[in-house]
């Protein structure tokens, strides 16, 4: 009967801080529908080991006008086979000029 001392344990808060990104590090990625993102993505070149880990792009995002994507390449693995992928972390709109 009781909680045992393990049991009692596994519910303290942890002792270190878990990392969250800082309000507003992604900028307005949260608006920009998907379909946009998408294009954007489909603008860049396969991503490989070799080639460059972040890129920009411009696109036009409906009602939000223009935005430029920060992309950066990213690693999947599974097993012994790895993929490399594009992932937006990044949108903010573009400077009119």
């Amino acid at each position: 009967m009781g909680n045992s001392k393990r049991a009692a344990r596994c519910h303290l808060p942890a002792t270190t801080p878990e990392p969250f990104p800082a309000p507003g590090a992604n900028g307005i990625l949260g608006r920009v529908q998907g379909h946009y993102i998408a294009a954007g993505l489909q603008t860049l070149p396969r991503a490989t080991h070799d080639g460059p880990s972040h890129h920009e792009v411009l696109v036009e995002a409906g009602h939000l006008g223009t935005v430029r994507l920060f992309i950066e390449k990213k690693l999947a693995r599974h097993n012994r086979h790895s993929h490399y992928y594009w992932s937006v972390y990044r949108a903010e709109p573009a400077e009119q000029q």
